[in-house]
Parts: structure tokens; sequence; C-alpha cells
């Protein structure tokens, strides 16, 4: 009888991994004794990261630091199955049902299938033939045993986990710029440096893509010492760790068993969603990268490039007004195009730069009927003028503050405000259950619940970060005027006449352009700037209006 024998060391308990040589030694001397014969097949497999090493073992299949919980992880017991299926063996040794499977699908399962083969599973503990009827009962008591005790360890690990995140303890993987002492998160001040860098590049418009090439090009690696992708960046950019904000415990998994399956074309996952309001949150000042106000500007921003990607715009910094300048009449982005004038009896033409509506280039009057063209040094000097009359009215600003300051954190109003919002994010709280009530019943997908749920996070973030603001109204007293006298300063001191992208911005958020006629049918053509001076808006403060 051909036989072969399947050997798994245990990734939960390291001090086994010295027994595999002694395991491929013990059943090499087991079939010289039972008069067994070698199968001319076999595998060593191994799994570090995402390498794979594999070696031929004759008659051994074998997995060293694979867990047996799950049976895609296991290399070479998927290879022996398949050398099973050839038909290339007639038994599988194995010591006892642990190192077969721990849960009852894979291990009673895998045997059926084999036993219709012709294959049989012998388990040296207690010597349990699968051919043998009288022993079905007892192996499949066995795999109950062992997946109940995968279970209770499973649930006693995670158990210890949410003890270490409740002590301020990170159980992941470190992300970029922290590596972990004695399970405590540790800045890396050479990575922070990075994902301060990542963060006021993409705040001068740079985008992910561009910004990846930059660090691979600087021979700046990752956390693992690897090329940069487009992904990373954007998980730096949303990760609240880098305001000192670490959050844990967000997933459970309710099956250790199983990662996934599909049924009726309705794919069902273990890994599930804890409701926010049960998530450990630890702040920590000492592992701040970037301020909060950085932090929001980048969260917006995002929102904002999401949105023009949606229209067919990219974000871009590659022009002075790229990004700034839109069509009020229709609301989409202004383009930057060549503008050709009449060919002179020499030859030479008259050119130069204008802006015009997309929508109105693209499709002429049938989207939008306003071209809202505008030639560029008309639109540099308009800009310019209308930043220096900024400059002169300071008392008109100051006025202006302090009835923006006023009018938001007037103390008689404040009470209210907070009880409505609070009300607000109550309701969102609410809704935010029901939605997981729903997915963990399957009565709803994941994609359905995600994008509800996205719905649901970002409206109960800018709520409780405004109720937050509400609540410490002395800090954010002290944090609106440094906002205000920060824009003043760097209003006053920019160089008008040598002005980018990335310093506009920093001045003006927005440049709306429409065109109206009047009743003898003449063109009038506006202008509006939206001042990038606060966060909160004030008509009197943020719009200035100024005719072609």
């Amino acid at each position: 009888m051909k036989c072969v024998a399947y050997c798994r060391v245990s990734s939960d308990n390291p001090e086994q991994m010295t027994s595999l040589e002694n395991q491929i030694r013990h059943y090499t001397e087991l079939f010289n004794k039972k008069g067994f014969e070698g199968a001319d097949c076999g595998m060593y497999y191994c799994k570090d990261g995402k390498k794979e090493y594999t070696r031929y073992i004759k008659s051994i299949f074998a997995d060293e630091g694979i867990s047996g919980t799950k049976l895609k992880n296991r290399g070479a017991f998927k290879y022996m199955l398949e050398c099973a299926y050839r038909k290339e063996f007639d038994a599988i040794l194995v010591k006892n049902v642990q190192r077969w499977a721990r849960n009852v699908e894979d291990g009673a399962g895998i045997i059926k299938k084999l036993k219709v083969m012709g294959i049989k599973v012998i388990f040296e503990d207690g010597w349990l033939d699968s051919s043998n009827p009288a022993n079905e009962a007892t192996i499949n008591i066995l795999f109950v045993m062992a997946q109940e005790e995968s279970r209770a360890k499973s649930t006693a690990v995670q158990f210890g986990i949410r003890k270490a995140q409740e002590a301020g303890k990170f159980t992941s993987a470190c992300p970029y710029g922290y590596k972990s002492k004695n399970g405590f998160l540790v800045p890396i001040p050479e990575q922070i440096e990075v994902v301060k860098k990542i963060f006021d590049l993409y705040l001068e418009g740079w985008g992910s893509t561009r910004i990846v090439k930059y660090l691979n090009k600087e021979n700046i690696p990752t956390q693992k010492g690897r090329k940069w992708s487009t992904p990373q960046i954007y998980y730096i950019l949303a990760n609240q760790i880098y305001v000192g904000r670490q959050i844990t415990h967000t997933v459970v998994n309710t099956d250790i068993n199983i990662d996934r399956f599909e049924h009726k074309g309705k794919i069902y996952r273990s890994r599930k969603p804890i409701d926010e309001g049960s998530w450990i949150i630890t702040e920590r000042e000492d592992l701040r990268a970037v301020s909060d106000e950085i932090f929001d500007k980048v969260q917006k921003q995002t929102i904002i490039r999401k949105e023009m990607f949606s229209n067919s715009n990219r974000p871009s910094n590659a022009h002075l007004f790229s990004n700034l300048l839109f069509c009020r009449n229709c609301g989409m982005a202004m383009r930057r195009k060549k503008l050709w004038g009449w060919k002179r009896k020499d030859g030479t033409r008259n050119t130069g730069i204008e802006w015009v509506c997309i929508q109105h280039d693209k499709y002429h009057n049938d989207i939008c009927r306003y071209r809202n063209s505008w030639h560029e040094e008309v639109l540099i000097k308009r800009v310019k003028e209308e930043i220096e009359n900024l400059r002169l009215n300071k008392e008109n600003l100051d006025k202006m503050f302090s009835q923006y300051m006023q009018s938001y954190f007037s103390a008689e109003e404040l009470t209210e405000k907070i009880k409505e919002l609070q009300h607000q994010l109550d309701d969102i709280k609410a809704q935010m259950s029901a939605n997981l009530r729903l997915f963990s019943k399957d009565i709803i997908g994941e994609e359905q619940y995600k994008q509800q749920n996205d719905e649901l996070q970002s409206s109960k973030k800018a709520i409780s970060k405004e109720l937050t603001k509400l609540k410490n109204i002395d800090e954010e007293k002290k944090q609106a005027l440094l906002k205000y006298n920060n824009y003043i300063d760097f209003l006053n001191n920019v160089d008008i006449d040598n002005l980018d992208n990335a310093q506009l911005k920093k001045i003006i958020n927005r440049i709306e352009a429409y065109t109206i006629f009047d009743d003898d049918g003449k063109e009038h053509r506006y202008i509006y700037i939206v001042w990038n001076m606060l966060d909160k808006s004030y008509d009197d403060i943020l719009y200035k209006s100024a005719k072609n």
C-alpha cells in the first residue's frame, strides 16, 4: 500500500517548530515498521509574509509555522489533496485530528471525499482508520472537540487583545511613523517628518500618484522597506493616529474557521464591524504628527477631489487658477486654453491664454449657455487688485471678524446649539446601530451597509467635531483668533506679483465667474472671490464681488 504522512507544526506554539524533523524521521521509521511503501510525492511548505518557500520531501507533506484553523493557508495540505485526487497514494498517516484540521467542515468533509475515492486516513492516536465505519463517529466527535478547543483559545486571545487595547496598547501592525515598544506605539522621528511632508504636499495640490513618485524617487521606503503605492498615501491621509487618536477594536471575527463564503450570489464574511460606540479610543498627544486644522483641511480636500473626479475634473496645481476657478452658472470648473488670434499677412498670430467653462466648451449651449471666457491676464489683474484691497481694509476686516465671533460664539445661543447638535448626534448613532443590526442579520448586503455607514460616519464626525468645539468654546475662540491672525500675516507678506497656485489657495478658497444680461441685452461679467479666511461661512466677510 502506497502511503504518505502529513505533518503540521502549529503557529500558535513556537516551541513545536523544532519537532518537524523529528516528525519526518518518525514517519519514515513507521512506514518501514508497518510495511508501507512511501509514495513518490511530497512537499514542505512555509510562508513568511508574502513569500512562500517549498521543497520536496519524499512521502512527507509538511506545513511549517502554519495555523491549522483555515485550510486555505496550508500549502502542503492542499497539494497533498491534489495528489490524492490523482491517486498517487492509497493512505495518509497523521498524528491526530488536531494536526488534520480544527473544524468539522474541513476535517470530516475532506475525509468523506477521500473515502469515496478509496483513500483512507489513519490517525495514529488510537489507530483510527477512516475506512472503518466503526471509527466514523469517534473521528467526528474528535473533530468537534478540536473545533471547540480552537474556539475557546480564540475567545481567550481576543479577550487578552481587548484588555491590552484598553490599556492603550496597539495590537495590529504598526502604522507608518511608529514602532512598538512593550506593546505601545512610539513615534519614529524621521518617518513622522515624512508624514508631515505628505500632508503638506497634498494641501499644496499634489495628487497621490505624484506624491508616490516623489517618495520613491527620493528613496524613502515604506514601513516594510518597500516602494510606495497610492493606497498607502490615502491610508496615511485618513488615519486619525496622526492627530494623536489611536482607534482599536473596530471589527470582530465571529468565526475563526471561516473568512467568507458565497451563497446564491451573496457574499458572507465572518469579520463584522463593531458599532462605533464600542471602539476603544486612546488619546495620545505624543503620537501627533499634524494639527487638527491640517488634518481637517485634508479630509475636506479629499471630498472635494472625489467630487471633481466624479465630474470628470482632475485635481491640479499646474497653473495659477487650477481648481480655483468655477462657472457660477453651471457649477463646473473652468479650463485653461490657448487663445488664437487672426492670422496676420506675415503669417504670425496674436496668442494668449483664456479660461472658459468646461461644460460650454464641451457641449456648447446644451448644458451651459455661458462661455464665461476670461483672459488670464485680466483674471490675474483683478485677483491682485482684490487682494490689495483686502490688505488695505484691515479695520473693516477686524470689525467683520468681531461680528463673526459674536454670531458664532454667542453665549446666549450656545446652550440651544449644543442641545440641537446632541439630538442630531444621538439620532445618527441610532441609525448606525440599526444599520449594523441589518447587516449582521444579512438583511442588507455589505456594499449597502458600507455606503450607508460611510455617510453616517461622515455626518457623525462633522457633528461631533462641532459639538466638541462648542463645549470647548474658550479654546475655539483662541483658535479662531489664531487662524485669523495667521491669515492676515500671510496676506500682508505674500508676494502677489509672484503667486503660485499653492499660495493662492491659502488666500482664496474659490473664484466663481458668471455672466448676466441687462434689459438692453448688454452682457455683464462678474467674479466672486470666496476668501479662505474662516471655517464658518459669514457672507459679509467671505464674499467679495469684482466687476469685469
